[in-house]
């Protein structure tokens, strides 16, 4: 059984998510405030759904607050549905974004979908793969789902660490936004602005400089090329 943490303010919310997705065969840990999801959130939570627009610590604050020590994947929820909402939601470090009112199944199938894609990469990959990348000071452990640049750590979430992944599976060739949105997020609710956005964050986390293209080069009217000489180690 698949256990999921609920952030809201607002208890109806919580108490529809929560008895829908029990019939998903779910086990949902309700919570009512940033505070309380970070007092609460333990290893044995798989997925967080927070509502952004919360008193005291809101969904943001309380995102980053999660991703300083987890990888879990975070979906925010939120009656703020611009483009520009949904590009700050997803640059804070959420794997997600759904806006109010939403359609509970099409809510269901994101959350399995999410921890169904973060627990192939936490189990393992494919069978032909290495273990270990290293590209210039940047070590990849596979199977740990560790990123580790210099002497430091990199956080990564379970997405963004599945764009590494793609990108270094294939290296040096043009990926379009369309085969990035395929082969990493494996839906059709999300466009290629979603690519844009994880990039740039993927590309501040690995170089010296937000705005360096040192690894990602973007390519005019195509979409992203990996560029980088890797060395691999079985472990």
């Amino acid at each position: 059984m698949n256990k999921i943490m609920v952030v809201d303010d607002e208890k109806k919310i919580v108490a529809m998510i929560t008895a829908f997705m029990e019939l998903q065969g779910m086990k949902v840990v309700p919570a009512y405030s940033g505070r309380e999801a970070l007092e609460k959130l333990d290893d044995t939570i798989e997925l967080v759904l927070l509502d952004i627009n919360m008193a005291s610590i809101d969904g943001i604050e309380a995102c980053q607050q999660i991703r300083k020590n987890s990888k879990i994947p975070v979906i925010f929820l939120s009656g703020n549905g611009t483009q520009y909402d949904k590009v700050l939601g997803l640059s804070m470090g959420a794997d997600d974004y759904i806006t109010k009112p939403f359609d509970p199944i099409e809510l269901a199938a994101r959350i399995k979908a999410h921890i169904r894609r973060a627990q192939e990469y936490n189990l393992g990959f494919k069978s032909n793969s290495k273990g270990i990348v290293y590209f210039d000071d940047i070590i990849v452990q596979k199977d740990a789902h560790k990123v580790i640049k210099g002497t430091d750590e990199i956080y990564l979430s379970s997405t963004e660490f599945r764009l590494l992944l793609y990108f270094l599976e294939n290296p040096h060739k043009a990926l379009s936004r369309r085969a990035i949105l395929q082969h990493v997020w494996e839906s059709q609710h999300y466009d290629e602005n979603t690519v844009t956005t994880y990039v740039k964050r993927l590309r501040s986390k690995l170089s010296d400089h937000k705005e360096e293209q040192r690894y990602i080069k973007s390519l005019r009217g195509v979409g992203y090329l990996f560029d980088a000489d890797l060395a691999y180690e079985d472990k």
